[in-house]
């Protein structure tokens, strides 16, 4: 019998929400293994919030872009070189495969690419569990996909964020300082890519019809881009009913805290909307040209096999509701019409106001609390 795993890493040298979806795995690997020591690795400014993680024994950083991203990631092969019984690439970079090939004594689990026999062979022969990387299930079932490669039984996975009591106290705080009403609810009305941006001055007179119809004060959040805040403070001044606004100061620990207490969140295809997901409140995400049948929000409540809807304007899924343009070109997984990412996408542009809050309401129906209100 091969005996368990004393030492495990996870490498996901991708974008902030990858390694989000990539929570689900450490809890299997967790409840399988319980005395095993894992390891994340990931880009500098992507998986800060595993730190916090405590199923996760310590985060080891690869340089992203820029010099700052390359600050604490010098040796860093060095640190993981043959350490782990059991090393995962979650997606099929190379730098992540040529990682975890060096990292993994025992088993080296990865996914490799479509293209021809030579294109991948090398994958194949290093790796002890190659795997075909799986282009159209939601990106959480990719740790479904691990979890079947290495005989973990399993019948849930969950997306996790953790928080401490540190970070709670810090979100109360913040809240009582700007006078945050204990009902409210956030909108984040920023992606990282121009091109999934929808109407600032849609945001806030959506806002307002939210706040209108429910009663819950609005709070509003940025990342701590320069830009990002100063777009905040203008689009806010637009409400009829200011928002809370919270530019910037929270942790994406924090950020997931203060989501959990919220009533329901607004946003777009980014990760904050994700984070959002995981908490389990109603949330309505505007997505345009990404793929929804990878990039849906998981919904931890459903099924283990569950697929993302990916037909129609209005795509559900408990109490997560996406908002899209039901057109032929509609998800073409571009980055904007011009695949420049540098311009906002008509198929973004085009989503109404009315369309939004249809959505709001379809997400928010089931509570027996709106069911008498009706009207928009």
């Amino acid at each position: 019998m091969t005996p368990a795993p004393t030492s495990i890493l996870i490498a996901n040298i991708r974008l902030i929400g990858d390694v989000i979806l990539t929570t689900p795995l450490i809890g299997l690997l967790k409840n399988a293994y319980p005395n095993a020591a894992i390891d994340l690795l990931v880009n500098r400014g992507t998986g800060e919030f595993l730190e916090k993680d405590p199923r996760v024994r310590s985060v080891i950083y690869s340089p992203g872009t820029g010099s700052k991203a390359r600050q604490g990631t010098d040796g860093y092969l060095g640190r993981i070189f043959r350490r782990y019984d059991v090393a995962i690439n979650m997606n099929a970079s190379d730098r992540g495969t040529i990682a975890v090939i060096l990292a993994g004594k025992r088993d080296r689990v990865g996914f490799y690419g479509n293209g021809g026999f030579w294109k991948h062979c090398w994958q194949r022969l290093l790796l002890t569990h190659p795997l075909r990387f799986p282009e159209q299930i939601p990106v959480a079932r990719y740790c479904h996909v691990v979890a079947n490669a290495l005989d973990i039984p399993h019948s849930h996975l969950a997306v996790r964020v953790y928080w401490d009591d540190a970070d709670d106290t810090r979100v109360r705080v913040v809240l009582e300082e700007k006078g945050a009403a204990d009902a409210f609810f956030v909108v984040h009305p920023f992606a990282r890519w121009i091109y999934k941006f929808w109407r600032f001055e849609s945001f806030a007179a959506v806002s307002d019809r939210i706040v209108e119809r429910y009663g819950w004060q609005p709070v509003w959040t940025s990342s701590p881009s320069v830009e990002e805040k100063r777009q905040l403070v203008e689009t806010a001044a637009l409400c009829r009913h200011k928002p809370v606004i919270i530019d910037g100061g929270l942790t994406l620990n924090q950020m997931t805290c203060l989501l959990g207490r919220a009533k329901f969140y607004l946003g777009l295809d980014t990760a904050i909307t994700h984070l959002a997901a995981s908490t389990g409140i109603p949330m309505v995400a505007l997505f345009g040209p990404t793929f929804t049948s990878r990039w849906f929000p998981w919904y931890n409540d459903g099924p283990l096999n569950q697929e993302s809807p990916s037909t129609g304007a209005i795509l559900r899924q408990g109490n997560i509701v996406v908002v899209r343009k039901d057109r032929d070109c509609v998800p073409c997984g571009k980055a904007g019409c011009d695949d420049s990412g540098s311009h906002p996408s008509p198929c973004m542009q085009e989503i109404s106001e009315e369309e939004v809050m249809s959505a709001i309401k379809a997400c928010l129906a089931p509570d027996r609390a709106y069911k008498e209100q009706e009207k928009l």
